[in-house]
C-alpha cells in the first residue's frame, strides 16, 4: 500500500462500498477483481449498521466497508440526529461511562448520529470492528483500506479518526482511507485534525458528485462563536439582544433534537455500556439512566479529507424523477471509470 490517489483502488473500494448496500449493478463488478469477502456483519444497535471485511488475493491488504443509509427507521434517525458533540469526550448512561476520542484538537466537534454509530460499529462485543479483526486474522501491522458511500462515508472517515486517537484502538497498522458521497461529519476544527495528518501525506481522499445534493447536508449554520480568535468579530461575541436571541434560538433547536432523539439513542448507549459491564442484569437499570454526551453549542458542519471532484452528467428522463440519481454509487462509478481525477502533491481539501 502507497500513499496518493489511485483510481483502480478507489474504484474496486467503490465497489465494494456499493455491495453491502446491495445497490451493486452494471456497471460495477461483484466482487471486486481480486478481492474476496472475509466477513459481513449483523445489522448492529438500532441504526441498523453493518460492515464488511475484504481481503486482496488472500495474502494482500485488508478493506474495512461501511453500509450506507437504508430504508429504515433507525438508519434514517442516524443522518437525521445532527448535533454537534465534542470529539473527545465521554458517553455516559447512569453510572457508565465510556472514554471516546476522534481527534486531539480540544475544539473538535463531529455529528452525534454517526459518531453514536460508528462508536457502536466499533465496539460490539460480538460483531464489532475490534472484536472482529483479531478473530479474522488481521494480525498488528496490517495494510487496511477504509470505505463507505453516503452514511458509511461519514462513519468511515470517524472510524480513520478513532483507529489513530481512540482508547482502544489497534496499533501497529497502516490504514489508507476512500470515502464516497460523504455528508459532513464533523466542524473545521475536526476536518483540520483529520486532514493534517491523514491527507497532507496523503492518505485519505473523499469523492464527491458536483451534483450530488448529500455530500451538501447536514445544514451549516456558522455563528460567531465559530470563528476563531482573537479576530476582529470578536466584539460581536460580546453579549447583546441579537446575539442573544440567536443563541436562545439555537439552544432551542438543540434541546428539540436532544429530547426527541434521546429514547431511541438510548440502546445505543445501553450497547456500548455494556461493552463495560460485566453483568448482563444490568441492562435494564442502565435503561432507566439518562443519557449523556457533551452537546457543543455549534451547528458549523464541513466536509472532510481531500476533495476529489467528479464532474457530474445532468440527469435525463425518468432519472430526473429519482432524488437519488446523481448520488447513488453506480453513478459514481461511470464517473470514476471516466474521469481520473487527481490531487496536487501534498493538498488537502477545503473543510
Amino acid at each position: 500500500m502507497e500513499s496518493g490517489f489511485d483510481r483502480q483502488e478507489a474504484l474496486d473500494l467503490l465497489a465494494m462500498s456499493a455491495i453491502i448496500e446491495n445497490g451493486a449493478a452494471p456497471p460495477i463488478p461483484n466482487p471486486p477483481p481480486g478481492w474476496a469477502s472475509r466477513f459481513l456483519s449483523p445489522e448492529i444497535g438500532p441504526f441498523k449498521n453493518r460492515w464488511q471485511l475484504w481481503q486482496q488475493g488472500g495474502t494482500g491488504p485488508y478493506a474495512i466497508a461501511i453500509r450506507g443509509t437504508v430504508a429504515e427507521a433507525g438508519s434514517i434517525l442516524e443522518d437525521m440526529v445532527s448535533l454537534m458533540v465534542q470529539a473527545t469526550g465521554t458517553l455516559s448512561v447512569g453510572s457508565v461511562t465510556i472514554p471516546y476520542s476522534f481527534a486531539a484538537d480540544p475544539e473538535a466537534g463531529v455529528h452525534l448520529g454517526f459518531a453514536l454509530a460508528t462508536l457502536l460499529l466499533l465496539n460490539d462485543p460480538d460483531n464489532g470492528i475490534l472484536a472482529q479483526l483479531p478473530r479474522l486474522g488481521v494480525a498488528p501491522g496490517s495494510s487496511i483500506f477504509i470505505t463507505g458511500h453516503s452514511q458509511g462515508a461519514a462513519m468511515a472517515t470517524l472510524l480513520r479518526s478513532y483507529l489513530s486517537h481512540g482508547p482502544r484502538a489497534p496499533e501497529g497498522n497502516i490504514y489508507k482511507t476512500y470515502v464516497f458521497a460523504q455528508p459532513k461529519p464533523g466542524n473545521n476544527h475536526y476536518a483540520e485534525d483529520f486532514e493534517s495528518r491523514f491527507c497532507n501525506a496523503p492518505w485519505a481522499f473523499r469523492i464527491t458528485n458536483s451534483l450530488d445534493w448529500v455530500p451538501e447536508v447536514p445544514f451549516t449554520l456558522q455563528f460567531v462563536q465559530d470563528i476563531d480568535r482573537p479576530n476582529p468579530l470578536s466584539a460581536l461575541a460580546s453579549p447583546s439582544l441579537i446575539v442573544s436571541l440567536i443563541d436562545r434560538a439555537l439552544a432551542q433547536v438543540r434541546d428539540f433534537v436532544e429530547q426527541h432523539a434521546r429514547a431511541r439513542l438510548q440502546s445505543t448507549a445501553v450497547a456500548l455500556a455494556q461493552t463495560k459491564v460485566e453483568a448482563p442484569a444490568a441492562a435494564p437499570v442502565l435503561m432507566a439512566q439518562a443519557f449523556q454526551v457533551p452537546v457543543m453549542a455549534s451547528l458549523n458542519f464541513v466536509n472532510v479529507a481531500t476533495d476529489l471532484a467528479l464532474m457530474g452528467t445532468p440527469c435525463v428522463g425518468e432519472q430526473c424523477q429519482d432524488a437519488f440519481f446523481e448520488h447513488h454509487a453506480t453513478t459514481y462509478y461511470g464517473l470514476l471509470q471516466t474521469q481520473n481525477p487527481v490531487p496536487p502533491p501534498g493538498s488537502s481539501s477545503g473543510s
